[in-house]
Parts: C-alpha cells; structure tokens; sequence
C-alpha cells in the first residue's frame, strides 16, 4: 500500500470565517468558499482543491507514460470542473478535459485517453474511499 507521509492540514482562525489555512506538502494557501456560498472568495473551495487534485494527477500520470515509451507529448493542459446535481446518484460529478500538444498519432492520443482513467486519484474517486476520523486533544 502507498502511503503519504505528508499529511494535507486545514487551520481555522476560530474567527467564525470560512477561510481556511491549506497546508498540502510544501504549499500553503487558503480554502475559501464563493460569496454566493458565505464565504469572501479568496481562494479555492474543498471541491476546487479536489478537482485540481484530479488535473495534476492526470497530466503527471500521462506525461510518466508518454515518457516511458518515448512519445512526442508538448505541453498539455488539463481542465477539471465539478458540478453537483441533486436527485442524481452520485450527485457530485468532475468533467475532465484533456489538451495535448505534440507530435502524436491518433493511436498514441487515444492510448493517452485511456492511461488519464488509470491516474490514482481518477481510480481512488471512482473507487469510493474510507475515511476514519479520530480526535486528537488540544495542547
């Protein structure tokens, strides 16, 4: 099993705000929600931290594959955007959109397609995970 031996943290001023200190391995940034939701909108919300989760883990997954067997992947970009609709099971859904720039043929770009489903986080999303909290005591 792979383990992250960096955990992701989220400090809260107390100040009854919904800005929230991000800390995610080296980067520190505030989670914040849009104005329409209560919050003041300087920064992204939990579902935009997620989603951009899913974007970097996919072109990393594909540009490790690309690398491996020597195909002339450019620059890519991949978009990433949530949307929840209530009434339907799941409710919560991502559309990913992939843009790749290179030299590829039509097999190389469609083997790519199929290599974005197998990025880990597309497989722990769609999977379905377990979450087990525990409360640790304040110093």
């Amino acid at each position: 099993m792979t383990r992250s031996n960096r955990p992701a943290t989220a400090d809260d001023s107390g100040h009854g705000g919904l800005q929230i200190l991000v800390g995610a391995g080296p980067l520190r940034l505030v989670a914040d929600e849009p104005v329409e939701a209560g919050g003041l909108d300087l920064g992204p919300s939990p579902h935009d931290l997620v989603a951009a989760g899913l974007a970097a883990c996919t072109a990393m997954t594909l540009r490790v594959y690309a690398k491996r067997k020597g195909w002339p992947v450019g620059a890519m970009h991949v978009e990433v955007t949530h949307e929840r609709a209530f009434g339907e099971t799941p409710p919560d859904r991502f559309t990913r959109t992939i843009t790749l720039g290179g030299a590829l043929d039509g097999e190389q770009r469609q083997r790519l397609m199929q290599i974005a489903d197998m990025c880990p986080v597309h497989r722990m999303l769609t999977a379905g995970v377990r979450i087990e909290t525990q409360e640790a005591v304040a110093a």
